[in-house]
């Protein structure tokens, strides 16, 4: 066992996010791969702490507009089959969910997430999320629960907030990662979308920051150590 972890970006993130510094910080061989920008993913061997397929404004709905999301969702595929922990954050969850035969699509109200939302664990939820935690969530499609998946937790906006499959993959349709500069970045280059049925004011998203985000890392960091730490 080696300990890189391979994290596939998908778009040019004003600074690495707070998963990646937190796993630098404890050691790892954070290998950043960005298909989108042309580069080649590597063959997965099995003997790699972890894989996280990030977020991004791709969608799986857009395949002919995005055709290496197939390459990645094939590399999500091979992490599966040879038991490489596997986050999947926004996006991400929505390629695994995709991968494991689940419609992904938008919102029935054409409803949009962006600012900071309650989720509610189902009982084996628990394991990982806690009661009454508020999530940062920027997206406007959401995945129907995968068969055969443990759902892990629901939304107030989009239903399916995070299921596990297997003992080795992890899906969340939520942001934990945004840092308070990447939220500046989202507000900028998003600003078209805030207004949208379900959005939250700029406003309402540096407030929920302030107050939500100090918990939402401490979740993070310890979500991050627990499940990279059980594939040393």
């Amino acid at each position: 066992m080696n300990n890189s972890i391979i994290v596939i970006e998908h778009w040019a993130v004003a600074e690495p996010d707070f998963g990646r510094q937190h796993l630098a910080a404890r050691g790892y061989d954070v290998r950043v791969v960005e298909p989108w920008r042309g580069a080649i993913l590597p063959e997965l061997t099995g003997e790699e702490t972890g894989v996280m397929l990030m977020g991004g404004p791709q969608y799986v709905t857009a395949l002919d507009e995005a055709p290496y999301l197939v390459d990645e969702m094939r590399f999500a595929e091979a992490a599966m089959a040879k038991n490489v922990p596997l986050v999947g954050v926004c996006l991400g969850s929505q390629m695994i969910a995709h991968v494991l035969g689940a419609r992904v699509g938008n919102h029935p109200d054409g409803a949009m997430a962006m600012g900071y939302y309650n989720v509610a664990p189902t009982d084996e939820g628990r394991r990982y999320i806690p009661d009454g935690m508020k999530v940062l969530a920027g997206n406007s499609q959401g995945w129907d629960m995968p068969s055969g998946v443990t759902a892990l937790a629901h939304g107030e906006l989009f239903a399916n907030q995070a299921f596990q499959a297997g003992e080795t993959t992890i899906a969340l349709q939520f942001h934990p990662e945004v840092t308070r500069k990447i939220l500046d970045q989202w507000q900028t280059e998003f600003a078209d979308s805030i207004g949208r049925l379900g959005t939250h004011s700029i406003e309402e998203q540096d407030a929920g920051f302030d107050e939500y985000d100090q918990a939402l890392k401490a979740w993070y960091m310890g979500f991050l150590d627990r499940w990279f730490g059980a594939g040393n």
